[in-house]
């Protein structure tokens, strides 16, 4: 069932992006004083008293974007207007009614869509009061909020559902599979997310750093529900340039901690270089299972076949030995779906438990083939291993001292525990800790 939307529309720097965050309670949309820092359509499901709707942010009407893509963020503000059950239209009570605002005004009563007017920044009585001024627009008495001094937020949520009657009522929740789309800048993200939800959602441009909020969008496939969370091309930390590349990049890193599976794009048509290896850190340092996708595959020198660069992801990300390699083409739609297979058996492999007699066999024979190296004259021990948890799954170690069981010996267990038929894919989380000893021992 598809919810009613909620669009927040208005010129730029009225405080769009901190309204969307304040109603939804948290920090989604990037909000900074540069104007035209949202481009894309931002959307979140809004929750009130059993009831929801689809909420969504978008660019300022009008801005003028340093990259060039008034075009296409004035494409996304349109579909969002014209998509909306409701318009929220948002005006700054500081400085009152502006000639820009009055252009706004006539433009949506062109669409004839329910409206509700929204003075931001009435931080206190006194610019309440003037908010009263934005009555000549003729769209009613306005609804004075503050984000800065979170006023009337709650009583504009309550708003909001009231005007929304057919708002339906909160499902329970099943198992959504989260995948975040990540890669460096015009890896060919956007094109790829655009593809699998079936809509022009995200801005697709030559130019980089276009995306810059981690957008999230539901879809579904094999019958399962999905989100899929498309990220603004991760950069060297030098190369980030103003705070809105900066939010940016956070965004997309905690998109990645907050996924359940990651597509790893790498441009074909690129060698893969740091940025690349600074990625597959963030996906392994998080435990995320990841397929490594071969993006632009239809540009590809036909010459050149998959075993070939197969070979070389291999070579240049040797430590990524464990992960799925796949190449596809979004524009051509070209191995996209079977992609989603392979997001969607990972999920399900990295929600596997083993048992624990299993668990010891597997870290015995491991032992028995290559024990732990030896550090000042001891070698380590393990006593004795279990999963404790999944997605990742997860292996607890007992052990005589945690230092002689490094990192690399780890891997190692890891590596032995795939060569067994377990979690090939994915990645293994290892938690190492020290025996108790009983007082007998001591």
């Amino acid at each position: 069932m598809s919810l009613p939307v909620v669009a927040i529309v208005g010129r730029p720097n009225v405080g769009k992006s901190s309204l969307f965050n304040a109603l939804v309670r948290s920090r989604v949309a990037i909000v900074d004083p540069t104007p035209g820092v949202t481009r894309d359509r931002v959307s979140v499901e809004l929750r009130h008293d059993e009831r929801r709707c689809e909420l969504v942010d978008t660019g300022g009407i009008g801005v003028v974007d340093k990259l060039g893509l008034e075009d296409e963020v004035e494409a996304q503000i349109e579909l969002a207007m014209r998509g909306s059950a409701l318009l929220l239209f948002v005006l700054d009570a500081m400085e009152g009614v502006t000639g820009a605002d009055r252009a706004i005004a006539a433009r949506l009563r062109k669409l004839g869509k329910p409206m509700l007017l929204v003075a931001n920044k009435a931080d206190n009585a006194t610019f309440e009061r003037s908010a009263a001024e934005l009555c000549e627009l003729g769209f009613g008495e306005p609804f004075a909020v503050s984000t800065v001094a979170n006023r009337n937020i709650g009583e504009l949520r309550e708003k909001i559902f009231e005007l929304l009657q057919d708002a339906p009522e909160l499902e329970a929740e099943g198992d959504v599979v989260r995948i975040a789309v990540v890669g460096r800048t015009n890896a060919g993200k956007s094109t790829l997310v655009n593809r699998i939800v079936g809509s022009d959602r995200m801005i697709v441009s030559d130019v980089p750093g276009t995306t810059r909020d981690a957008v999230d969008l539901k879809f579904e496939h094999g019958g399962r529900r999905c989100i899929v969370v498309d990220t603004a091309g991760l950069r060297r930390a030098n190369a980030v340039d103003g705070s809105p590349d900066f939010y940016a990049q956070a965004r997309s890193e905690r998109a990645v901690r907050r996924c359940d599976v990651a597509l790893f794009l790498i441009d074909a048509m690129q060698e893969i270089g740091r940025i690349e290896h600074s990625i597959a850190k963030l996906l392994l340092d998080s435990c995320k299972p990841f397929v490594i996708v071969l993006t632009k595959w239809d540009l590809v020198d036909g010459k050149k076949d998959f075993e070939q660069f197969g070979a070389y992801v291999r070579d240049r990300l040797d430590f990524l030995a464990f992960a799925p390699i796949t190449c596809i083409s979004a524009a051509q739609d070209v191995r996209v779906q079977e992609t989603l297979d392979l997001v969607l058996g990972l999920h399900d492999e990295a929600g596997k438990r083993l048992g624990t007699g299993d668990v010891m066999r597997l870290i015995k024979d491991a032992m028995e083939r290559k024990a732990p190296p030896v550090k000042g004259g001891r070698t380590g021990k393990i006593f004795y291993a279990a999963q404790v948890d999944i997605r990742p799954p997860t292996i607890v170690l007992f052990v005589n001292e945690t230092r002689l069981v490094s990192a690399p010996y780890q891997r190692w267990l890891g590596n032995v525990l795939r060569e067994g038929g377990h979690f090939e894919e994915v990645p293994i989380r290892f938690l190492v800790r020290e025996r108790v000893k009983n007082v007998a021992e001591r």
